[in-house]
């Protein structure tokens, strides 16, 4: 996160750092390893992040999950580790480079026999699943392009099992969203995408402050 955002300080950042989680061996080596892509590592999911996807997957016991947006694979990590031998996780993304190194993580962590990779522009793979008339996912996790956020979860509510949940990744964009000063279109499709959650009759939903920002959804 950077040093500038006011969702977290440094001090609290540090702290967090060294008491709020427990980070296996294996997600420590694909941190290390992103961090090595440079500037672009920070779309990896915070550690806190993936240890509350992680709790959630466990306590829920999510048998049929869906993340749009893998990056290097953590939050994958994360899920597919978390969820029984028999449950599937469906991933979408389409850069080869950085799958390529979600792949070799999911190998090393035993969870590839779990996980169907979807390698397709993640909105022609969501309206494929949707003309399968599959609405049977009870987990999903929204961490891609921002500016398709709202089209990503419109795509995925109907998708949803009764009861399942969606979690979206950086709702509150280092403190952007709540900065009138600050109009770019990044921005500015986060606020939509926040708006329509809070307005949709379909769920309820919190969001929460931790890292930078994560909406939980529950499916009514």
């Amino acid at each position: 996160m950077s040093v500038e955002s006011p969702i977290i300080s440094d001090d609290l950042r540090e702290y967090v750092d060294s008491v709020g989680y427990a980070e296996s061996n294996i997600l420590k080596e694909n941190r290390k390893e992103t961090k090595k892509l440079g500037a672009i590592s920070i779309m990896q999911i915070g550690a806190a992040q993936g240890a509350l996807l992680s709790i959630l997957c466990k306590i829920s016991k999510f048998k049929n999950c869906l993340e749009v947006g893998v990056f290097t694979g953590y939050s994958s990590l994360c899920i597919g580790s978390s969820i029984s031998d028999d449950s599937k996780l469906t991933c979408i993304d389409n850069n080869k480079e950085y799958l390529n190194v979600a792949k070799k993580y999911w190998k090393k962590a035993k969870i590839e026999h779990k996980v169907n990779l979807i390698e397709d522009n993640a909105i022609d793979a969501l309206s494929m699943l949707s003309k399968k008339d599959l609405n049977n996912f009870d987990f999903a996790f929204i961490d891609a392009d921002k500016s398709n956020y709202c089209l990503y979860y419109e795509k995925i509510i109907p998708l949803m099992q009764k009861g399942g949940v969606v979690c979206i990744d950086n709702t509150l964009w280092k403190g952007r969203v709540y900065d009138n000063s600050i109009n770019n279109s990044s921005t500015q499709s986060i606020r939509d995408i926040n708006q329509l959650i809070n307005s949709d009759k379909r769920v309820e939903h919190t969001l929460l402050t931790i890292y930078d920002g994560m909406t939980i959804c529950y499916v009514k």
